[in-house]
């Protein structure tokens, strides 16, 4: 099982490989989230634990299911 750590580190990975894959820096998906950049960097470098709504916004905008910014669960 992942630490809260890890989990968040996961995250933070799989954000900014969507969000650069998309062609979107930092500070545009933070404005079409309504939120800060700062606070993009800080998701992205596992500083912060988004909560589900901030994940469920910034899928929204970057066009993929929430699922996709989730670890693979291992059995």
């Amino acid at each position: 099982m992942l630490s809260k750590e890890q989990f968040t580190k996961e995250v933070g990975k799989r954000i900014r490989r969507y969000r650069v894959k998309s062609g979107l820096s930092q500070e545009q998906l933070a404005h079409k989230c309504g939120l800060y950049r700062t606070y993009i960097g800080h998701l992205e470098n596992a500083r912060y634990s988004p909560t589900a709504y901030v994940l469920w916004k910034i899928s929204k905008e970057l066009k993929i299911n929430p699922n996709k910014l989730f670890p693979k669960i291992n059995k």
